[in-house]
C-alpha cells in the first residue's frame, strides 16, 4: 500500500512537469498581432534620420501594410531597410525586417509614399522658352517635391543669367536641366586672366579659346607664355585660375 501510495506521489510529480513543459513551449510559440502603429513609429524614425538636416516637412501620405500579421511573443525588434538610391520622398518598396528574441522570424514588404515639402525656386509668371532669366522671373515658394517632377533649383541666383529651355507656366518649379548657361565670354576674345592665392594677386592678358557661362570653364591662352589654360567665368571680360 505504501509503496502504491509512493508510485502515484511520484507519477503526479512527473505529469505535472510534463504540463508545465508543455506550458512553456505553447507561451514561446504563441502569437500576437503586430500594431500597423508599431510599423509606423518605425516608419518615421528612419525618415527623420535619413532626412536630418535637409529642412524639409515630410509626412507619410499612405503606408500599405499587410494585413493581420502575427507574430511570436518576445522582444521584438523592428528594422527598416529601403532601396540604395532612394531619397526619402515619393513612392517606394521598403522591407521590414521582424526580429523576436533576437531571431529574424519575418521579412514584410511595404509599399511607401512619402510627401516632403521644402522652398523651391518656382516662375514668378509665365516665362516662354529661351528666356533669359532675371530676379523678377523668380520666386521661392514651399511645393511638394513629388509634384515639381524632381530636385528643383534652390537658390534663386542658380538660375539668374541663365536661359529656359522650355516654357514654364508661373508657379511652376524650375529645374536645372531646364536651364542653360549663356555665354558672356567667346573664343577669340581678349580677357583678363586673375590668379589669386593667400593674399597675392596676378593679372595677365589673355585670349579666349572657347566660350562659356559665369561659373564654367573654358579654355584660355595666355598672352604672355603664350600657354592654353583652363579657367572659370567670372564676368564677360574676366576669367580666374588656380595657382
Amino acid at each position: 500500500m505504501r509503496l502504491s501510495k509512493l508510485l502515484t506521489a511520484g507519477l503526479m510529480v512527473v505529469l505535472t512537469w510534463l504540463a508545465t513543459i508543455v506550458h512553456c513551449q505553447a507561451s514561446s510559440t504563441r502569437q500576437v498581432p503586430l500594431p500597423e502603429q508599431e510599423i509606423r513609429a518605425v516608419v518615421e524614425r528612419f525618415l527623420a534620420e535619413k532626412l536630418e538636416g535637409r529642412g524639409w516637412e515630410t509626412s507619410i501620405r499612405r503606408l500599405a501594410v499587410p494585413s493581420g500579421i502575427k507574430v511570436s511573443s518576445g522582444v521584438r525588434d523592428l528594422e527598416l531597410i529601403a532601396p540604395a538610391g532612394w531619397d526619402g520622398w515619393g513612392a517606394t518598396s521598403v522591407v521590414l525586417v521582424v526580429r523576436v528574441n533576437g531571431v529574424v522570424e519575418k521579412n514584410l514588404s511595404l509599399r511607401l509614399l512619402i510627401d516632403a515639402q521644402t522652398e523651391m525656386v518656382t516662375a514668378s509668371r509665365q516665362l516662354l522658352a529661351g528666356t533669359v532669366l532675371t530676379e523678377a522671373d523668380l520666386q521661392l515658394q514651399k511645393q511638394d517635391l513629388a509634384q515639381a517632377g524632381g530636385l528643383p533649383v534652390k537658390n534663386i541666383t542658380d538660375a539668374v543669367g541663365k536661359k529656359l529651355r522650355i516654357t514654364v507656366r508661373a508657379g511652376t518649379p524650375i529645374r536645372s536641366n531646364q536651364l542653360v548657361s549663356v555665354p558672356v565670354v567667346v573664343s577669340g576674345q581678349l580677357v583678363t586672366i586673375i590668379a589669386e592665392n593667400a593674399g597675392v594677386r596676378i593679372t595677365v592678358s589673355g585670349r579666349a579659346r572657347s566660350a562659356g557661362g559665369v561659373g564654367e570653364l573654358i579654355r584660355v591662352q595666355n598672352l604672355v607664355s603664350n600657354k592654353e589654360i583652363p579657367a572659370r567665368v567670372v564676368d564677360a571680360s574676366t576669367v580666374e585660375v588656380g595657382f
